[in-house]
C-alpha cells in the first residue's frame, strides 16, 4: 500500500483524488439536469399570437417562469393545423429547453388529416401536464326558434340546415360533426377560417348554427343575438348553467379541447418531473384557476400518464370521426 501510494504521488496523483474525480465524472450528468432550466426556454404555439391557444401556452409559460425562475417565452409557428410548430420541435435538441403547448390538432387529429404530419403524437413526444380543457358551444340563430339539440336535431330532420365551423378538422369542426353524426341529420357544412368570418355570417342568419370555442361565441349568445343549444362537453359548463350539454340529448356525446405540454422523444425523465410538479403547482392556485375561468377553460392538473392516457383515447376516438365524416385536410 506504501509503495502504491508513493507511486501515486510521483505521478502527481493520489488515490483519493482519483475516486473524487471519476465520481464526479459519473454525478454530472444529473447535476446537469438538477439545474434545469439554467437558461430560458421556448414554448412553441402553432397558432398566432392572441388566440386561445396562445393564451393558455402563456398562462403556462408564466406559471412555470415563476415556479422555476426562468424565462419561458412563446414563439408562435402557425400555419398546418399546427404541424409546423410541432415539426420544429422535433428537430429541436431533446434538453428540455424547446417545448410544444399541445392542442387537440397536435396531440390527436394532425396524423389523421395530414398523411404527411412527419410525427407520431404518442410517440414521437414525452407528456409533461396537462393545462386545461374548454368546451365549445353549438350556437344557432334566434330565426330558427329552438332552444337545445332536440328541437334543432327535429327541425333538420324537417329541412336542409346549414352549419359553420371554424377550423377545418379542428375540434370545432369535429363537435359539429359528430353532431350530425349522433344526431343522424344531413345539413350543409360552410367552413370558416376563424371564429370572425364565421361570426360575419351566423349573427345575421345567413347559416342556421355554428360551432365555435366557448369563450369566443359565449358572449353572443348572453346577448341574445346567439341561442346556446349545448355545450360540447359531457357536463354543463359551471361558467354558463343555463346552457344544456348536448350529452343530455344525444348521450355519450363529447368533443372538447384540451391543452398541455409535451416535450420531444429522448428528453430526460428529471426534465420531464421538474415541469410537471412545477405546472401542478401553479394549476391549483385559485388565481390560476380564476383566469381560466375567464376564458371559458377549467384547468386540468395531472401526471404525464394521465396525460398521454387522453391523448391515446382521443387519438382512436377522432381519428374514428374523421373517418366516419370523410373529413379532408385543405
Amino acid at each position: 500500500m506504501i509503495l502504491l501510494e508513493r507511486r501515486s504521488a510521483k505521478c502527481g496523483v493520489g488515490r483519493r483524488p482519483l475516486l473524487a474525480a471519476a465520481g464526479a465524472l459519473l454525478a454530472a450528468p444529473a447535476l446537469a439536469q438538477a439545474a434545469w432550466p439554467n437558461r430560458p426556454v421556448r414554448i412553441m404555439v402553432g397558432f398566432p399570437a392572441g388566440g386561445t391557444t396562445d393564451i393558455l401556452g402563456r398562462i403556462a409559460g408564466q406559471i412555470l417562469q415563476e415556479e422555476l425562475g426562468q424565462p419561458f417565452v412563446i414563439e408562435n409557428r402557425p400555419g398546418a393545423g399546427s404541424n409546423i410548430a410541432a415539426q420544429a420541435v422535433l428537430r429541436s435538441p431533446a434538453d428540455g429547453y424547446t417545448l410544444l403547448l399541445g392542442s387537440p390538432g397536435t396531440n390527436a387529429i394532425n396524423p389523421h388529416l395530414y398523411p404527411n404530419s412527419g410525427y407520431d403524437p404518442l410517440t414521437d413526444f414525452l407528456p409533461i401536464s396537462q393545462i386545461a380543457e374548454m368546451p365549445n358551444l353549438i350556437a344557432a340563430h334566434p330565426s330558427l326558434g329552438v332552444r337545445d339539440a332536440a328541437a334543432l336535431i327535429a327541425l333538420a330532420k324537417r329541412r336542409t340546415l346549414s352549419y359553420g365551423e371554424t377550423s377545418i378538422g379542428g375540434s370545432t369542426h369535429l363537435a359539429a360533426e359528430l353532431f350530425r353524426l349522433m344526431a343522424g341529420i344531413e345539413a350543409t357544412h360552410v367552413p370558416y377560417r376563424g371564429s370572425a368570418p364565421m361570426m360575419t355570417d351566423l349573427l345575421p342568419g345567413r347559416i342556421d348554427f355554428g360551432t365555435d370555442n366557448l369563450a369566443s361565441i359565449l358572449p353572443h349568445v348572453r346577448s341574445g343575438a346567439l341561442v346556446g343549444i349545448g355545450v360540447t362537453s359531457t357536463r354543463r359548463w359551471s361558467g354558463a348553467p343555463e346552457i344544456p350539454a348536448i350529452a343530455e340529448t344525444l348521450p355519450g356525446y363529447e368533443v372538447t379541447a384540451w391543452f398541455g405540454l409535451v416535450a420531444p422523444r429522448g428528453t430526460p425523465p428529471e426534465v420531464i418531473q421538474r415541469a410537471n410538479a412545477a405546472l401542478r403547482a401553479g394549476l391549483t392556485k385559485p388565481e390560476t384557476a380564476s383566469r381560466l375561468q375567464e376564458l371559458g377553460a377549467t384547468p386540468l392538473p395531472g401526471t404525464p400518464e394521465e396525460y398521454q392516457a387522453r391523448n391515446a383515447a382521443e387519438f382512436a376516438r377522432l381519428g374514428d370521426v374523421i373517418r366516419r365524416a370523410g373529413i379532408r385536410a385543405e
